[in-house]
């Protein structure tokens, strides 16, 4: 794969990496049992159940009533004698696709990770405690119980490892050479950069919830790196660095699709899948069977958004 391009092309991907890294990523805290996408279950536990009613949003759980102000009105501190840079409704539209389980808990996977993005990227450097304090009251009023504690801890924790990156990011400049990649030993030194990163990530967010929130960041980010410092083994055959490659994209396969409980179910149904390849059916009826076995463990939605994989090719 990368071994077919100059290694200035290799080098754009080692910054894009980076750059993720330090500004982008929060590719998602607390024992307040925040649900993990990475949790274990049995596979019967994994299936799709046929339908998503299971599964709400803050868009469907906001109260509006609740809040003690217009959504569209200027929120002002009176102490400061300042405008905040959110309304009620700004609030609402960044937080709106977080997703809840059956028992109200919030779930941290991408999809949290990007609203927890568009809520804070792009007012951070206008927030301090006492508007955050606001901001986070006005998710528990939107969110009566427990949903709207615990997306305001998050938003709050989330916060706070912003301004720690920030703070990360200028030390780490001066350790990272974004000019120079074409050696294994200078991707590596980013990595080892990355890692710092995601230990930051697990001070402020909670191991858990930072995996949850950034499980296919992670996994697009170390399929990265394994690429690239595949690519400058010079000590392997081309036979065998294709060997090392597929099971590099199977690993990404594994942990980078942006499906909740993805690694879980993905497993669950490759070892089913398998069961039902070992058997001495004719090829239709075993096409059907693992047809039926991928609607069993997928939604329509989520089936759509792994089309790609071709998971039920036999």
């Amino acid at each position: 794969m990368f071994n077919k391009y100059p290694y200035v092309i290799v080098a754009f991907f080692v910054v894009i990496i980076i750059a993720v890294a330090f500004f982008a990523l929060g590719n998602s805290d607390e024992k307040i049992e925040l649900i993990s996408s990475n949790n274990v279950a049995q596979p019967d536990d994994l299936k799709f159940k046929g339908s998503n009613n299971n599964i709400s949003t803050i868009a469907k759980q906001w109260q509006w009533t609740e809040l003690n102000t217009q959504q569209d009105q200027p929120i002002k501190i009176e102490i400061a004698e300042k405008a905040l840079p959110f309304t009620a409704k700004f609030v609402y539209e960044a937080l709106k696709a977080v997703k809840l389980d059956r028992d109200g808990n919030v779930i941290h996977d991408h999809d949290a990770l990007l609203s927890l993005d568009e809520a804070l990227l792009r007012i951070q450097s206008k927030l301090d405690t006492e508007s955050l304090s606001i901001l986070q009251q006005i998710i528990k009023d939107g969110l009566p119980g427990k949903a709207g504690e615990q997306t305001a801890k998050i938003v709050g924790d989330y916060y706070y490892f912003l301004e720690a990156k920030d703070e990360f990011s200028e030390i780490s400049e001066a350790l990272s050479d974004l000019s120079v990649h074409d050696t294994a030993g200078a991707v590596e030194n980013d990595e080892l950069l990355y890692a710092e990163l995601q230990a930051l990530r697990d001070v402020h967010l909670g191991s858990d919830v930072s995996t949850g929130l950034f499980r296919v960041s992670d996994a697009s980010a170390q399929y990265m790196f394994d690429s690239m410092k595949l690519d400058f083994d010079q000590n392997m055959t081309e036979m065998d660095k294709q060997k090392i490659r597929l099971e590099i994209e199977e690993k990404h396969i594994r942990g980078s699709v942006n499906v909740s409980d993805w690694p879980a179910r993905y497993g669950a149904f490759e070892d089913a899948k398998q069961k039902i390849l070992t058997t001495s059916l004719q090829p239709e009826e075993k096409q059907r069977q693992v047809t039926e076995l991928l609607q069993s463990y997928f939604s329509s939605d989520e089936l759509n958004r792994i089309q790609y994989l071709s998971l039920d090719t036999l």
